[in-house]
């Protein structure tokens, strides 16, 4: 007899209130058979997902939907029913379509068609989506869009299915431009495909089937399902939010989403692809605008297949596998990480993605391996979702099962049914082309190097007092860092705000460092230092969309806090590839803080200027400050320029250096970093420790004390990145992950761009 346990009471965990991430995965038929039986499966595995969602009092859910392949007999039987030809399935594409509500449906329906016009598809009908409004929270009700299928056919002259699949993704595009040009709001694209179609919306999973009809219907027929059940945290819950989007579904946060989309918006100068040629323009902008970090993800992952890379090798490019600190790599595999390292920064953060370009599937986990993905494999089936239960009738005849670890990945292959993990995925992406060559060619690597003296003609204890370097911070900052420690503070403190404080403070100070805050676990950068790296590269950047060995031309440094050693092997490279300028950010005390303002805007000008002339090392340094020059706060001069360099489209063709006497702490590092800094020379810093140590003020070496210093402060800074879930600096750096608190509104919008 069954243990009756409804009468136990849990007073420190009560199950009812278990709440989860997002519910994703797929189930897919290995034979590659259409049947309506898997639909219903699919659908099955979303609604025992339901409990992965949230939803209002009114009923009212976080979004779920399905991707499936588009369903070619319901759409057959429709053109028929009006009295259209109906093309070939490997010529017939859908648009799903969520249109205003209200009077903007026939400027919404013309924007659609005059956007496939203009690739020449030709628009076959319009079809209403049959659904059941009233299963539907009040809220989703009143918020719901009429819903519509555009069928479409290739033009003529198209007979590659891919091709297709990118005229209908330059058309979406193209809706998306128009629309937010002519500011309609109401019209969005779920979909637009030769191969699949997302049926999605503002419910919980549970009803999915109940609201959209056609899943019903048994003349819907899929070989595969990706489904998802979102469980919003960072963006509201909105129609047009639901997942799956048009190739991935995903679950968990995408911690530098801010970095992201700036990197990616700085590419746009360059979107030249050798797939779609003179039509690259047409791909800018690369993201949405009003999109969650999961819909921007999308974007790229989209991006990246469109433009050629297979599903697997996307994978890996934005959600890579901790390789830095991985001793027994195989070589040629981390050549392959080390050069998609050159091209874009991680999308780090907690994530399992299911990912699709309308034939085979991969299934991902991020470098933590921080959310579940488990799969099954059966003789006639393959699943991955978030646990386990969510298909008895496959999993009861299972062959195998298991679980996705870190960074690994499984790879359905549509067209023969073969299944790959890992092992097999990355062999054969590492030997696509020849990495390792490429970077061993082309790719200069600094070797660490002290130098113990201090600069010529510095009197020191000047310029420790024009960078307010006191007795307090060298005792308990500046002397645990030369000893190899972190400083150690109190959990709380009595120390004022900068805007309220009597005496000048340093203008990193008025930043305050975020942290993560929706469902991630903390991070240990001691514990998880496999995961964590500070390598940072430098050098101009070319196209996202190209792979070739001048993306290699890059100089690679262990850490982003450099000495003055390394500094000047930098700078005294004689390579064209890397030639560098310094630009003076001091200006004559004489001239007030008007001459502060207009130095400012004038290394700005130069910037634009050295940039434009070639250059690819940029150094801004206030090591000319003397008696009649004082230096801009270097955090100014470093936000102003980047942000300068963006707007001019010229960010990525440059890296960062900043020498300057005024950062000393993680903070103040993490601060230039995160503003947009490649690498920093805090040369009073070290001259201090230094200093420090030959007073005996610290009981060590003065080389020692000083790379005991960069030591702690390279510990600071992975500290402050794992408070955001972060791994990589690459990823970090941009991110401007700060609040400003007490800087007046000028600045914050001229200078920071908040």
């Amino acid at each position: 007899m069954a243990l009756d346990t409804s009468h136990v009471r849990y007073p420190l965990d009560d199950p009812k209130h278990h709440r989860d991430a997002c519910g994703v995965g797929f189930l897919a038929s290995r034979s590659g058979e259409r049947s309506h039986s898997l639909l219903q499966l699919g659908v099955a595995c979303l609604e025992r997902l339901d409990h992965r969602g949230a939803k209002a009092a009114d009923g009212t859910g976080d979004g779920a939907g399905i991707l499936t392949q588009i369903p070619y007999r319901i759409l057959e039987r429709d053109l028929s029913r009006a009295g259209r030809a109906v093309p070939s399935e490997d010529r017939l594409g859908v648009l799903m379509v969520f249109l205003p509500r209200g009077n903007g449906q026939k400027a919404a329906r013309t924007i659609v068609e005059e956007a496939v016009g203009f690739e020449h598809i030709n628009a076959l009908m319009w079809r209403p989506v049959p659904v059941d409004p009233k299963i539907l929270g009040t809220r989703a009700k009143a918020t719901r869009p009429r819903i519509e299928q555009l069928i479409v056919e290739a033009p003529a002259d198209i007979e590659d299915p891919e091709d297709f699949e990118r005229l209908l993704y330059l058309a979406r595009r193209r809706i998306e431009r128009v629309t937010e040009a002519k500011g309609l709001e109401g019209l969005s694209v779920s979909s637009a495909s030769g191969r699949t179609v997302v049926y999605k919306g503002l419910y919980t999973a549970a009803t999915i089937s109940n609201f959209y009809w056609d899943l019903r219907d048994p003349t819907f027929e899929t070989s595969f399902a990706v489904f998802h059940q979102r469980y919003s945290t960072n963006t509201a819950p909105a129609w047009e939010m639901a997942q799956p989007f048009r190739t991935l579904a995903h679950n968990g946060e995408i911690n530098t989403v801010k970095s992201n989309r700036a990197w990616m918006a700085a590419r746009e100068v360059n979107p030249t692809s050798p797939v779609f040629g003179d039509r690259s323009r047409d791909l800018v902008p690369f993201l949405q605008s009003q999109q969650s970090d999961s819909g921007s993800l999308d974007n790229v992952f989209e991006l990246l297949v469109r433009g050629g890379r297979s599903i697997e090798h996307a994978k890996e490019m934005l959600v890579p596998a901790a390789w830095e600190n991985v001793a027994d790599m195989d070589p040629e595999l981390r050549s392959f990480y080390e050069y998609h390292a050159f091209l874009t920064e991680a999308w780090d953060g907690p994530a399992a993605i299911v990912g699709t370009d309308g034939v085979s599937i991969v299934a991902g986990l991020d470098r933590n391996g921080l959310r579940p993905a488990r799969w099954t494999i059966s003789r006639d089936h393959v699943l991955v979702a978030s646990e386990a239960g969510v298909c008895p009738p496959v999993e009861a005849v299972a062959i195998e099962t298991g679980q996705l670890g870190p960074g690994e990945a499984l790879l359905f292959h549509g067209e023969g049914g073969d299944i790959s993990f890992s092992d097999d995925i990355n062999r054969r992406l590492a030997s696509q082309k020849p990495y390792g060559e490429w970077i061993s060619k082309d790719t200069l690597y600094v070797e660490h190097s002290f130098n113990a003296k201090p600069p010529p003609n510095v009197d020191v204890a000047a310029l420790a007092r024009v960078y307010g370097y006191t007795s307090e911070e060298r005792r308990l900052i500046l002397s645990p860092m030369a000893e190899g420690r972190s400083p150690i503070g109190s959990m709380g403190t009595d120390t004022p705000l900068a805007a309220l404080s009597a005496t000048p403070r340093r203008l990193t100070h008025y930043f305050h460092q975020s942290f993560a805050q929706v469902t991630n676990p903390p991070m240990d950068p001691i514990r998880e230092k496999m995961v964590m790296s500070l390598r940072t590269y430098l050098g101009s950047n070319g196209s996202l969309l190209e792979e070739n060995e001048q993306q290699a031309d890059k100089i690679e440094i262990s850490s982003p806090i450099l000495s003055t050693s390394e500094l000047r092997k930098i700078i005294s490279i004689d390579d064209e590839r890397f030639r560098s300028r310094s630009l003076s950010t001091v200006w004559p005390v004489a001239d007030g803080p008007e001459g502060m303002i207009a130095r400012l805007a004038l290394v700005a000008d130069q910037a634009v200027e050295a940039v434009r002339d070639g250059i690819s090392v940029l150094v801004l340094s206030d090591a000319e400050v003397d008696a009649e020059h004082a230096p801009i706060p270097i955090l100014l001069a470093v936000s102003t320029v980047h942000h300068r360099l963006i707007s001019e489209g010229l960010r990525i063709k440059c890296s960062m250096l900043v020498v300057s006497g005024e950062p000393r702490d993680a903070h103040d590092l993490a601060c230039l970093i995160g503003f947009g800094a490649s690498a920093v020379n805090p040369y009073m810093a070290i001259e201090e420790v230094r200093r420090l140590a030959q007073s005996d003020a610290v009981a060590v070496d003065p080389v020692i004390a000083q790379e005991n210093y960069r030591s702690a402060a390279r510990n600071g800074l992975l500290k402050i990145m794992s408070k955001m879930g972060i791994c990589t600096v690459k990823a970090y750096r941009g991110g401007e992950l700060f609040e400003m608190i007490g800087l007046d509104e000028e600045t914050q919008v001229t200078a920071f761009r908040y």
